[in-house]
């Protein structure tokens, strides 16, 4: 899981910032310690809502609704003022499952959307899936310099 995982976030250093933090030697441990629980062997995620897409010292995003037509969901949160764990200026990312595909983590960067804005829209690729699969969601915030990022918070539509 954790090489699929890695090709979904791409360069971001999410888990590899965090080990360092904790003095963990390994980035793929500390994903492990804390995502273990949420795999089943050879089915994938089982547990969405506990499965951390994200981790860190920013603070985690407080969703207050979420709204789905088609592929295009809308998840709205609360603006917290600026403060050292918290920046308008942070990016927005949002990492996904399709509930049919739960080996195949995905992420979309949300490009000018920022914490300060207390909403995104994203289109989900369909991706071949049926009309209505089930979306695990996890928002979760980087500072502009990818070297903080927040805890990802779950929603599923």
């Amino acid at each position: 899981m954790w090489r699929i995982y890695r090709r979904a976030i791409g360069d971001l250093p999410i888990w590899k910032l965090m080990a360092k933090e904790m003095g963990i030697n390994k980035s793929d441990s500390l994903f492990h310690s804390q995502n273990g629980g949420c795999f089943r062997p050879g089915e994938g995620v089982w547990a969405f809502p506990t499965f951390r897409f994200s981790t860190g010292t920013l603070d985690a995003p407080v969703i207050t609704s979420v709204t789905r037509e088609g592929w295009s969901v809308t998840l709205n949160w609360e603006n917290d003022i600026d403060c050292p764990k918290a920046s308008v200026s942070d990016q927005v990312y949002v990492g996904y499952f399709y509930g049919t595909l739960p080996r195949a983590p995905q992420m979309i960067t949300c490009l000018n959307s920022f914490r300060g804005d207390g909403k995104v829209t994203v289109d989900i690729p369909a991706a071949k899936q049926p009309e209505g699969t089930p979306l695990h969601l996890y928002l979760f915030f980087g500072n502009k310099d990818t070297t903080r990022f927040s805890p990802s918070v779950y929603t599923g539509v």
